[in-house]
């Protein structure tokens, strides 16, 4: 097939917190360079509708990174729904709850601001492209092009195919983008990020990668000015002692409440849904007093790259770097990665800037990020909990006595590497789990906080173009009926969006794809590694707005 062919200095694949924190870093040190050289050309490929329709958090976030991205009038610009004015850290129990004395400081947000990323995200869009960046929406990144070992470039996904892969008589070819330099910041699991990591064995001698997937609401209350600023985090119930995770409350205002549960992917037991956890979660007393009389106005699902430090792979190969979630810069005691994808993006704008007055791209020049990025304290504190994540595999009590440890010693202790393996090796026999805890029917005083799967899928927004690829593809049919009869069919479950669904003989699994979330949940707990997850049509999936 014929395809046109665009040329940049930069191609930025997804248009992310790091993504647009590295072009808008590049940018502004070009145009405050001071000679007349034209600033370096940028594009940015976005698969979703809008720029920020398909970023999820939280979110309070560190501010350290902004007040160095942004100058002192754009930190006046920068969408803040408020800050935190008091928190509270609650061990949950079925019945209720006990806060503790005291936030552990590791925790401690006092201060800082509370956002949505979804509007953030759109914000640094808008000075991207004021500082001269061009962004794509609706364009999905197919493949990465290479020539003699280095990456030149990407194709951009075709459109107009129907069902079966034929062309539709609207047709379009995705054209090719030759670039000097890609920088992938697809979030976690990425399509082509994955694939070149596992080409270019970037993690080889690191752990296995581990995740956790958010779940979120956006819930309007009747008005309680006292609440504003208000957040809480928990941990506890109803997560058992070997699942990871935790739950949080932030008042974004006197009539909105962001409330979500992130699960740690490597659970054990197959009769778990993230989703129904969720839901427990919002029934409790302590949860209840900040959304009680609410209503749900959003959703959305995300996984979180929880390994860290240990689990992060090398950045940079010839042609190509890796920033923010795709490469697992997350903290993954605090569950914070805003400010670690802001400082990856600085360190590859500032490497950027210098390939470009030098005019010398090679991978010597390229290296400089990693370098320049593990002097920052995003690293530092990945570095400084860096056994944390993989010590809570062993249950509550030996986490919470690392979390000591590493804190007291600076990282120092444990010593060494604690391991961690991928998170679809956890799953147990249905046989011989204890059925997880069903959620009560809600009373009609309850209905409209305690919401189905299809029912919050609408709260997302999420459409895709019917007459497509299926983007989730089953790969052996046949391993269906094994894993239905040893597991239970566990991606009925894991799935936040009810995608999947046994069949009418309960012999084998039907997909809905247009539900997708593009969480990719399914991609990394199927227990058979028997779900694909493509990248559909550009313009499909979530539209995220104030989440």
């Amino acid at each position: 097939m014929e395809r046109d062919s665009l040329e940049f200095d930069i191609v930025c694949v997804g248009a992310g917190i790091a993504t647009l924190s590295t072009v808008l870093r590049l940018l502004k040190r070009a145009g405050q360079a001071g000679n007349a050289k034209a600033k370096p050309t940028v594009l940015i490929i976005e698969k979703s509708k809008n720029v920020g329709n398909h970023v999820l958090s939280g979110a309070v976030i560190d501010p350290e990174s902004l007040s160095v991205l942004l100058s002192p009038d754009e930190l006046k610009e920068f969408p803040i729904a408020t800050t935190v004015a008091s928190e509270a850290f609650y061990r949950l129990s079925k019945t209720g709850g006990i806060k503790l004395p005291w936030v552990p400081p590791m925790m401690s947000a006092e201060g800082f601001p509370i956002i949505s990323l979804s509007a953030a995200t759109r914000h640094l869009g808008k000075l991207c492209e004021a500082a001269g960046a061009e962004i794509y929406t609706e364009f999905s990144a197919a493949k990465l092009l290479e020539e003699n070992g280095r990456i030149t470039g990407i194709q951009i996904g075709d459109k107009g195919l129907d069902k079966d892969g034929s062309r539709k008589q609207a047709f379009e070819a995705g054209p090719n983008v030759i670039a000097k330099v890609v920088v992938l910041g697809e979030g976690a699991c990425g399509k082509l990020t994955e694939q070149l990591i596992a080409d270019r064995k970037l993690n080889e001698g690191c752990n296995h990668q581990t995740y956790a997937v958010g779940v979120k609401e956006l819930i309007e209350i009747p008005s309680r000015p006292a609440q504003t600023g208000k957040i809480v985090h928990t941990f506890g119930y109803p997560l058992d002692y070997f699942t990871y995770g935790g739950g949080f409350v932030y008042c974004l205002s006197d009539t909105k409440v962001a409330i979500g549960m992130a699960t740690a992917l490597d659970y054990t037991n197959p009769t778990a849904s993230p989703h129904d956890i969720f839901r427990l979660f919002k029934r409790n007393p302590v949860i209840q007093q900040f959304i009680a009389g609410g209503k749900v106005i959003g959703y959305g699902a995300k996984v979180l790259p929880e390994g860290g430090y240990f689990a992060a792979p090398k950045t940079v190969v010839d042609g190509a770097m890796i920033v923010g979630d795709g490469a697992g810069l997350l903290d993954s005691l605090r569950l914070k990665g805003v400010h670690i994808a802001m400082q990856s993006g600085i360190a590859a704008g500032d490497t950027l800037f210098e390939c470009w007055q030098k005019d010398d791209y090679s991978l010597a020049g390229l290296k400089a990020y990693p370098e320049k990025f593990q002097q920052m304290s995003g690293w530092k504190q990945m570095k400084r909990v860096r056994n944390v994540r993989a010590a809570f595999t062993h249950g509550t009590l030996p986490g919470i006595a690392t979390v000591g440890m590493s804190w007291i010693t600076n990282g120092a202790l444990p010593p060494g590497k604690l391991r961690l393996n991928e998170d679809w090796k956890h799953m147990k026999a249905k046989a011989g789990c204890t059925p997880w805890e069903q959620v009560p029917k809600p009373t009609d005083a309850q209905s409209q906080l305690q919401m189905d799967r299809l029912t919050d899928v609408f709260f997302s927004g999420t459409k895709h173009e019917e007459h497509q690829p299926c983007h989730l593809r089953i790969l052996r049919p046949e391993d269906c009926r094994e894993c239905i009869g040893k597991f239970g069919a566990p991606c009925t479950l894991f799935c936040p969006a009810q995608v999947y669904t046994l069949n009418d003989e309960a012999t084998g699994i039907k997909t809905d794809p247009s539900n997708c979330l593009h969480c990719k949940t399914c991609q990394i707990k199927d227990p058979y590694q028997n779900i694909v997850w493509d990248l559909p049509e550009g313009g499909g999936g979530p539209q995220y707005k104030e989440m």
